[in-house]
């Protein structure tokens, strides 16, 4: 059995965490009084992270040695484990996020993919673009619309995980083989940084060259794939990593922190070119050290740290996706408890109470009971409800894909020689 890592785990909700409040925090103009606020802006940053800890993560778990150094991944298997995994929070946060949009006085608005230092630019879809934004939401697609994030707008993500995890059980023996793994993982930082040196060299920040740049899963996949080979290098030199990060553990820290926050600060005051190449592969290098540091961390937890690191780390996606929906939702019933109607009198005039609470002013001392909310919530969504469909879903794709394999040829005996 492989050694439990704790440390990625912790780091899986640490980003989960991180991005909730990238995206919520902006809401409350309040906000922005805070000291080093603009630490919390650099949510691109934590997405790349994520989906080179992902590629590091399923490197660790799925795929087995074989031969010598040849590995492989047991395709049938890791897709089933992987889409029961993810498409239960997707498609409930997805309905949670629609059954929002229906209440709302403008629920085909959404806004335009742009640069995050610029000002949000709504559009309102037609009834053509909301419908096929819902078949693409439906199939995990949503990521391939380069224009605007409908719906639940973080669930790009998951879209862009599930295409990485078509191609994982094809690429991931291949990297994990390969004898030159520094040069490939050089060739996938220069892959990331591709698209952005393109952008930036043209100059053309305008809302499909930035939509392209921040949810394209072709455009992201290099940080995937730098994760598989990131792992292949940890495997192999894990007895020197550790003993180097041990010896210049405070350097390290110390190196990682500063360059995140003179990246934050750069990311959200700089030039535009800065935020492009910062938002797509620029940091990658920085990226894969604090994956090898938290990889190293808390190996010597006692058990219960390790379970409870577990459950944290487990429910990071449903963070993510329960994030927005729940957020729209609190942000409601704030307003609806700042009205001076009833509640009772809303249910027969609801388009007064909808202008009224329209008016009301969100307070931000109320922030902290939001972030609450969504992370308990999250946990126990994930081990009550995403668990037990995870285990469902898997039984019946299993079975079925059980029932679709061809059935062994029988063995012949082989005619006795005289």
């Amino acid at each position: 059995m492989k050694a439990m890592l704790p440390g990625l785990d912790v780091l899986r909700f640490l980003l989960a965490c991180y991005l909730v409040v990238f995206h919520t925090l902006v809401t409350y103009p309040e906000a922005r009084a805070i000291p080093l606020v603009d630490l919390f802006r650099f949510g691109g940053c934590a997405t790349s992270i994520f989906f080179v800890l992902s590629g590091f993560i399923l490197s660790h778990v799925s795929a087995e040695r074989k031969t010598g150094e040849t590995m492989t991944v047991a395709a049938p298997r890791f897709l089933i484990n992987r889409f029961s995994n993810i498409y239960p929070i997707h498609i409930i946060t997805l309905a949670l996020s629609v059954a929002l949009m229906a209440v709302n006085s403008h629920p085909f608005d959404t806004e335009l993919s742009n640069l995050d230092s610029a000002p949000p630019i709504v559009h309102t879809m037609s009834g053509a673009e909301f419908a096929v934004n819902a078949v693409l939401q439906i199939l995990l697609l949503q990521a391939w619309n380069p224009f605007y994030l409908s719906f639940n707008i973080p669930s790009w993500s998951l879209s862009t995980l599930f295409f990485f995890y078509l191609l994982f059980p094809s690429l991931a023996p291949r990297l994990l083989s390969m004898r030159r793994k520094w040069a490939m993982l050089a060739a996938m930082w220069g892959a990331s940084l591709l698209p952005a040196l393109i952008v930036v060299a043209s100059g053309r920040y305008e809302v499909w060259p930035i939509g392209v740049l921040h949810t394209n899963p072709l455009v992201r996949l290099p940080e995937f794939l730098a994760g598989i080979l990131a792992y292949g290098i940890f495997e192999a030199n894990v007895d020197n990593i550790t003993r180097t990060i041990a010896r210049y553990r405070w350097i390290v820290f110390a190196a990682l922190g500063a360059i995140f926050v003179g990246a934050a600060f750069l990311f959200a005051d700089g030039l535009r070119s800065w935020e492009v190449l910062l938002h797509n592969g620029a940091l990658l290098p920085a990226q894969m050290a604090v994956i090898f540091v938290c990889a190293n961390a808390l190996q010597t937890g006692s058990p219960r740290v390790t379970v409870w690191t577990r459950r944290l780390g487990n429910a990071s996606l449903s963070i993510f996706a329960l994030q927005y929906p729940l957020f729209i939702g609190f942000l409601k019933v704030q307003k609806l408890l700042g009205i001076r109607y009833s509640m009772l009198s809303c249910v027969h005039q609801p388009h007064l109470c909808s202008a009224a609470a329209s008016r009301v002013q969100v307070h931000f001392s109320a922030y902290p009971l939001y972030l609450i909310l969504v992370l308990v919530t999250s946990v126990l969504f994930q081990e009550r409800i995403v668990v037990p469909l995870r285990t469902l879903l898997r039984r019946v794709l299993k079975s079925r894909w059980d029932a679709a394999r061809p059935a062994p040829l029988p063995a012949t005996s082989m005619p006795k020689t005289q």
